[in-house]
């Protein structure tokens, strides 16, 4: 792992933006944080339930046994259905949607300066070599490139953009850190439903597999201590400036799950915990462990490398930057 610089950290994020509300949270942080991250670019990362469900399915399929929620879930839907949301709503709408939600966001915080936005990957890699060319991939090469100063990728979606680059030129691997945000520990012995993890199975296993330097931050059982209330909503983000209101405007208009009025609702900003890492480590703070590998059943293999995985989270410490920023940016 590369010693990290004294100054602003150089940063790509790479995002699933459209596909859930957490996204959003994360790309305003960074961005309310320039004295140390220098947002270089936003990537837009594809996504598709439909092929999601798809694969959860075949997964416990050939596992047998106990399957998770999502995957009894995906069984409930049925072939039919899974077929018809993959058509309905593709990978590349799920881009295009992403880079949308992107621009929403930029727009809310008028910077005189706004980082480029890249288009990422159209569709999901189909085998472990297939790259999947994006202007992404491309846009990643260049900034990797561009300073001696390592070039920090927080992955907050399906990896496809990043194994893209990773693959048409593995020297990046010297110049980049991939902080990538999914599933369960990686010691975890059961099936892995992570939506991240194993909707590009293929792009998760070259980041594993290259010797990138790696962060793998779980979101079961680390990063979902970070929920958010309504009435943290309220009270903190309502009326602080267009940024506030959207991201208030997003939150009680979550469409995974909208009754945001039911009593002790809150609600996991997973992401944010990529960026937590990237300003202060004893956020988000890692041990070194064996690298692993994402199997055909959706299991946990171990291989050779190492990485550094996350923990714990210091939920507090990280809303209260967040929302001191915020409340600065509105003023």
């Amino acid at each position: 792992m590369p010693a990290r610089p004294a100054g602003p950290l150089r940063v790509v994020i790479d995002t699933d933006t459209a596909n859930e509300i957490d996204d959003q949270f994360a790309i305003a942080w960074a961005l309310l944080s320039p004295a140390q991250l220098r947002i270089e670019g936003i990537h837009a990362a594809p996504f598709c339930h439909g092929h999601y469900f798809e694969a959860v399915d075949a997964a416990a399929q050939r596992r047998g046994g106990e399957r998770t929620r999502l995957e009894s879930l995906a069984a409930a839907i049925g072939p039919e259905r899974r077929e018809r949301m993959r058509r309905d709503h593709t990978a590349e709408e799920g881009e295009a949607k992403s880079r949308h939600e992107i621009h929403r966001i930029l727009d809310a915080m008028h910077l005189d300066t706004p980082p480029p936005v890249k288009a990422g990957s159209s569709r999901f890699m189909s085998n472990p070599t297939d790259i999947v060319d994006s202007e992404a991939a491309r846009h990643l090469i260049e900034r990797a490139h561009a300073d001696d100063a390592p070039l920090y990728v927080p992955t907050i979606g399906a990896p496809t953009n990043v194994a893209a680059a990773l693959l048409i030129d593995p020297s990046i691997a010297e110049k980049i850190v991939v902080i990538f945000l999914a599933g369960y520990p990686s010691a975890a012995p059961h099936g892995d439903d992570s939506f991240n993890l194993v909707q590009d199975r293929h792009a998760t296993n070259v980041l594993f597999e290259s010797g990138v330097p790696l962060i793998y931050q779980p979101g079961y059982h680390v990063a979902e201590v970070l929920g958010f209330s309504l009435p943290d909503c309220e009270r903190w983000m309502k009326g602080r400036g267009p940024l506030g209101d959207l991201l208030h405007d997003i939150y009680v208009n979550n469409p995974i799950d909208p009754d945001v009025e039911r009593v002790g609702r809150s609600w996991v900003i997973w992401d944010v915990i990529a960026i937590a890492w990237l300003l202060d480590p004893t956020w988000a703070p890692t041990f070194e462990t064996a690298r692993a590998r994402v199997t055909e059943r959706h299991t946990w293999e171990p291989i050779e490398g190492r990485m550094h995985e996350a923990y714990r989270v210091q939920r507090n410490e990280i809303f209260g930057d967040f929302l001191a920023k915020l409340e600065a940016h509105a003023r």
